[in-house]
């Protein structure tokens, strides 16, 4: 870094308050679219980005610089488990468990083990008393989410562990089983909110195998649903440039009259939206366990290592093949059938040109400067997505 940048980064750093963020919305679709196991079975050298030199246009050095509401149901009062994955997750009660920093090893020690990196061979089954890898969806809210959950439920027909599964009265259940809902099938726990997750750890998840893939925004609590069993997770996402995830988020609370935490976010300005938006980071936060107080770029480094090491990218922008990757990593469809399902719910499901980006304006730069590290997150993906690319090549 030259020393102007240096002082213009730390400049920046010293705008960044304690923030609480606030509920993500209700309803998302396609972004508008509305450690010990990891010495088995590693890739070839060529293959594994471990071996592969940083890209060139990495905006973060080495990890060495020195860089300085509640959850209550919507439907039941007696459970406290949400019924919908993009309920309300904020408050005091929702941040009570991160407030701690916690160091960068600390950080990778919670995924080291429960999630089996990218660049080694899909465990689909259990072979002589070594675990399989369960798909892990990392649900971020208005990036695709709801369609991914779709397409996985209704084009693959795999029993989904989300949100929705807990309908009907199953967040009463005291046993763990599938159940079906119209023409899908959920493992009866909600992987919404930490409490949800924290019973299905009880109801021992991580090893019933019941689940062909689990959807969650909560990757770090997920973590915990592994430990102790010979199964492991395998990351897989979907992203969206944050400050267009800022704007969707934006034209979102305009239209939703079911989130009374967000009704202070309607009727204003995109100017104004973006002054008082205390959202920032989702994506950094989330990964690293740390939903409130000021964030360092030790977390930023701290993210990227979790994804450059554990995560499966997909893109927004380029959202059916990223589909067709997970398809061919995870052996999910190879047939006609599956290609029409999916590209029907692509079509159906792209709403992103339905209003203006406000890229070049004044409100775009002011959500990029709260969301600067996610931006730089989502760069390094990018870049990650791009290289990725090379092992899919070695699928049938």
């Amino acid at each position: 870094f030259s020393t102007e940048v240096v002082i213009e980064q730390q400049q920046q750093q010293q705008q960044f308050q304690p923030q609480q963020l606030p509920p993500n919305e209700y309803g998302d679709s396609l972004v508008e679219w509305g450690g010990e196991h990891e010495q088995e079975d590693p890739l070839e050298p060529a293959q594994n980005i471990a071996n592969m030199p940083p890209p060139n246009n990495d905006p973060i050095g080495s990890p060495e610089s020195p860089q300085a509401s509640t959850f209550e149901s919507a439907s039941s009062s007696n459970t406290g488990f949400k019924p919908m994955a993009n309920d309300a997750m904020s408050g005091s009660a929702f941040m009570a468990n991160s407030l701690q920093a916690q160091s960068a090893q600390e950080i990778k020690d919670v995924y080291k083990n429960s999630f089996y990196r990218w660049n080694h061979s899909f465990r689909q089954n259990a072979d002589e008393g070594d675990g399989r890898d369960v798909p892990v969806f990392w649900r971020i809210p208005r990036s695709a989410s709801s369609t991914v959950e779709d397409v996985m439920s209704n084009c693959y027909h795999l029993a989904v562990a989300s949100a929705l599964g807990i309908r009907q009265g199953h967040d009463q259940d005291q046993t763990l089983t599938v159940v079906t809902f119209g023409n899908s099938r959920f493992v009866n726990v909600d992987m919404s909110n930490p409490t949800g997750i924290a019973r299905a750890k009880a109801m021992n998840l991580g090893a019933s195998d019941m689940a062909d893939a689990i959807s969650t925004p909560f990757l770090y609590e997920t973590a915990s649903i592994f430990d102790d069993v010979p199964d492991s997770g395998k990351c897989f996402t979907m992203l969206r440039h944050p400050v267009d995830r800022a704007v969707s988020l934006y034209f979102r609370y305009q239209s939703d009259d079911s989130n009374p935490n967000t009704a202070q976010y309607k009727g204003l300005s995109i100017d104004e939206y973006a002054e008082k938006s205390t959202e920032s980071n989702w994506m950094v936060r989330f990964l690293t366990n740390k939903r409130a107080g000021a964030l360092s770029w030790h977390d930023l480094e701290s993210a990227k290592e979790v994804f450059g090491r554990k995560c499966l990218v997909g893109l927004v922008e380029k959202a059916e093949e990223s589909i067709r990757r997970y398809e061919r990593f995870f052996g999910w469809g190879d047939n006609g059938e599956y290609n029409e399902c999916v590209g029907e719910r692509m079509v159906n499901s792209d709403k992103r040109n339905q209003h203006d980006s406000f890229e070049g304006t004044n409100a775009w730069e002011a959500l990029r400067k709260k969301n600067e590290y996610d931006v730089l997150l989502y760069e390094y993906a990018k870049n990650l997505y791009t290289q990725q690319s090379t092992m899919y090549e070695n699928f049938n």
